[in-house]
């Protein structure tokens, strides 16, 4: 996909939620693609560009600003996002592979060590501490461990109804949080939606590898996190705030590294004891291609396990493991979850809506 291209669709993705962002993405001419151009490919990003345009002072508000921006400090904005590491480190990213803990959780006998590759502030390094809802739409939630329906009260509080003989539309507690300060999530669900668990996620250890790791403790900390969340989404950033706080109650080991080269010692850093769980949300269209593939062959040698949220198609090996009905155009699909390298749900970007394919 070109740049050119890239920027539309991220136009006509992002419009609903940020008008502003919509307004830059349509905004880029050909000056700025030839800017672009001169970058690494995984620089190009509109979120990673947005937020660099903003903490060099363009305003998002003035559509023609990212213009002037590139045409006046061209040397500067070429050399800032060269650097760049930005990560908007979405804790809604968390919806689709919170169940992927729990049943990991439910088949070790130890607590999980885990490696947030990619990690910023490490909001994204507290699935125990996420409180998910999945708001099943329109189809029984199965238990798959018994193949029979799972009866819950109705939102109205009315005696529980069986599900195999009416769909409606019901929300239910898949995993509540170990401990307070915590996040609340809620998930629009269909397909093989998971059964709610009742083993807690035990995490021993966490590790936080980011190229540019963010304390969140220290002052500006946070500001600098939200550059790359649209100016529209008060709530997105309410609920980053809420994240922030259970970061600081558990905070990560913080060490600075990039993938796949630190993969290792980042794993080397994980206690005895602990069963060992990389986490990549969003992390490795930023890393080149080979070395993508590097990454998800040293994950492999080491025999550990991984969960991952990552633009569908960028993985090859994950990708082949999606039904034929999956299109990576869609909205709806533009995420895959994966375990252990295997597909196990498509999300729209922000980990909103998924689609569960497998049990």
């Amino acid at each position: 996909m070109d740049t050119r291209t890239r920027y539309a669709a991220f136009a006509e993705r992002i419009a609903s939620v940020s008008p502003s962002y919509a307004a830059w993405a349509r905004s880029v001419d050909d000056a700025l693609v030839g800017l672009l151009d001169e970058v690494p490919e995984t620089k190009r990003q509109p979120e990673l560009v947005f937020a660099v345009a903003r903490r060099l002072g363009a305003d998002p508000s003035d559509p023609g600003s990212l213009r002037v921006l590139g045409r006046e400090a061209r040397p500067t904005f070429v050399a800032a996002l060269a650097s760049a590491t930005v990560q908007a480190n979405d804790p809604r990213r968390l919806g689709p592979v919170v169940p992927l803990f729990a049943a990991l959780a439910a088949r070790v006998d130890r607590p999980l060590g885990l490696v947030d590759a990619g990690a910023a502030a490490g909001l994204c390094s507290i699935p125990d501490r996420v409180t998910l809802d999945h708001r099943v739409l329109g189809a029984p939630l199965l238990d798959a461990r018994a193949d029979r329906a799972v009866v819950r009260p109705s939102p109205s509080g009315a005696p529980g109804r069986d599900v195999r003989q009416e769909a409606q539309t019901m929300t239910v507690r898949v995993h509540t949080a170990v401990a307070e300060p915590s996040v609340h999530l809620t998930v629009d669900v269909s397909g093989a939606v998971p059964a709610p668990t009742s083993t807690p996620i035990s995490i021993g250890a966490r590790v936080a590898l980011d190229p540019n790791p963010i304390d969140i403790a220290e002052p500006g900390a946070f500001d600098r996190l939200v550059e790359a969340v649209p100016p529209e989404a008060t709530d997105r950033t309410a609920l980053m705030r809420e994240a922030a706080r259970a970061t600081l109650a558990a905070p990560p080991v913080r060490l600075r590294g990039t993938l796949p080269g630190d993969l290792d010692r980042a794993l080397d850093a994980l206690p005895d004891g602990v069963e060992p769980v990389v986490l990549t949300t969003g992390t490795l269209v930023y890393v080149p291609g080979a070395d993508r593939q590097r990454f998800v062959d040293r994950v492999r040698d080491r025999g550990v396990h991984w969960i991952a949220l990552e633009r569908t198609g960028i993985l090859s090996g994950v990708a082949a493991t999606l039904p034929a009905d999956v299109d990576p155009a869609d909205p709806d699909a533009f995420a895959t979850a994966s375990l252990d390298g295997v597909a196990m749900a498509v999300s729209d970007p922000f980990g909103v809506r998924v689609r569960w394919l497998r049990h």
